[in-house]
Formats: structure tokens, sequence, C-alpha cells
């Protein structure tokens, strides 16, 4: 965007930036021309890089404002002054435009990074809380096989294990026709989808500090992450769901289970301890 399409679009066109010789005045001639009194002659203006000269109209224009001036020294200064205050207006209304959506321009530069944040923002005005924004997927309910349970069920031993949990009562091979119908006919407890091939199925632990017991498991997608972000504050806690698509979902779900690992986190391990919040 140029200088003159910035100050008509976004500050409204009130100032003008006036003409200055450029061409005309070198390192070799300045002091000299600047010193003078009279007004600069019409060729001074001619720009010889797009081959252009100043119109009769212009040049009379010109001669009106440097007759406010006793030299060409003040008339140089005046100019510069003028290009540094043409871009104040239209600065601050940029400032006035992006506050709105919240968006220090001290942080983002960029007119595409404050752009981008508009476009999430205005999202986020449309966001409901309990929306249902899953694209159903028609692809056919899972259909696990024996195999595929055999490797979660000691994928979660070996989890727990790890993490010292007690594993003892932990899902077994024996569940698999009770998980195998589970998941045929629930869908994910986070976001409301359909569990597939596609969108493969897991075990998410409701308390963390228990394991993969049968009555602390709920069904969930394995595609989904947890981008969480914590401070002393339990009011600032914040996070989002997206799955494979990028979609962002509900996460009110997540809210109760946070705020329980919250209160039992392990002050020396981090934010949230070791334990984490999700498997």
């Amino acid at each position: 965007m140029t200088l003159k399409k910035f100050v008509r679009d976004i500050g409204g066109g009130t100032m003008q930036k006036g003409k200055f010789p450029y061409e005309y005045i070198n390192i070799n001639n300045y002091v000299s021309e600047l010193d003078k009194s009279e007004p600069f002659p019409r060729e001074a203006f001619d720009n010889k890089l797009k081959n252009k000269s100043i119109s009769e109209d212009k040049y009379q224009e010109n001669l009106v404002e440097a007759a406010k001036f006793t030299t060409r020294w003040d008339q140089a200064r005046s100019y510069n002054i003028q290009d540094t205050r043409i871009m104040i207006e239209p600065i601050d209304n940029l400032i006035k435009m992006m506050f709105k959506y919240k968006i220090d321009m001290l942080v983002m530069f960029s007119m595409s990074q404050c752009a981008n944040a508009i476009k999430y923002s205005s999202a986020y005005d449309d966001f409901k809380m309990n929306g249902d924004y899953n694209i159903e997927d028609t692809d056919k309910p899972i259909n696990i096989t024996i195999p595929y349970w055999t490797a979660k069920v000691e994928s979660y031993i070996e989890q727990d294990q790890k993490k010292n949990r007690d594993s003892s009562n932990n899902v077994t091979i024996d569940d698999y026709e009770y998980f195998k119908e589970l998941f045929e006919k629930q869908r994910c407890y986070f976001c409301n989808c359909k569990l597939t091939w596609k969108n493969r199925p897991t075990l998410d632990r409701i308390n963390n500090e228990l394991g993969h017991s049968k009555d602390n498991v709920l069904p969930c997608s394995k595609e989904i992450q947890l981008t969480e972000t914590a401070t002393n504050d339990i009011n600032e806690l914040g996070c989002v769901l997206i799955n494979q698509k990028g979609y962002y979902w509900r996460i009110e779900q997540c809210i109760a289970q946070i705020q329980c690992s919250w209160r039992n986190k392990d002050q020396s391990s981090g934010i949230f301890g070791q334990k984490g919040i999700f498997n």
C-alpha cells in the first residue's frame, strides 16, 4: 500500500503531504539552493525517473505554499514535519480499529498478523459453548478387533506402571466385548464425534490419580489434542480441543477435570505436576 492510499483509506484523506523537489537537491548544491529565499523553479519538480513534469496548476499551488516561508530551509523543514504528521492520523485509526478486537499493535506489527487475529476474534464471537460443530463422518462406527484391544490393554498397563499408578484393577482383555460395544455405540465424550477407524478411540481417565480401571475411563478420540495454559489463578486456566481436521471443539467437559488436577497438582514438578491432565 502506498502512502497516498494509506492516508486516503485509513486516515480519511484529511491531510496532504505536499511536494518537494527531491531530485533538484543533492549533496553538492543543497547548501546554496536551500539558502535561497525565492521559490523553486518549475523545472526543479521534474521527475526524471518517471519522465513527468509538474502541471502549471500544481506549480501555482506550490508558489502559494512557498510564500509562507522565509527560506527554502524553512520549507524543507515544514515538509519533513508534515511527512511525519501525515502518518499519525491513519496509525491512530488503525490502533482504534484493532483495539475493538482487543489486538495490541505493539505486539503485532504485521498487518497480516492483525488480519489473522481479527479472523479468529470474529470466529470466537460466534462460537457457542454448547454448539455442535462436528462434521458428521459417513464412515461406519469402529468395530475393534481382539489384537487392537489387546495392544490397548498392554499400553494402559505400561502407562500406569511407568507413573507408579495402581494397575491391579485395570481393564483387561476379558473386557473386549464390553468396550467393543461401547466404542460402537458411544461417541467421543470431548467432541461428540463418531469413533471410526479414521478417528480411532482410546480411553481417557476421569481421575488422573487412578489407573485405567473400568469405572475410571471414558471413550474419546485418539486424535484429540489438548492445548493447556495455566497461571497461579485458576480463573485464568484455558484450553482448546482440536481434532485432526483443525476444528475447535467444546471445552466445558474438561474444565472440571482441569480444576481437579489443579487442586491436586504437585508444586515441585511444574504447573500441573508430573501426572499431567490427560493421557
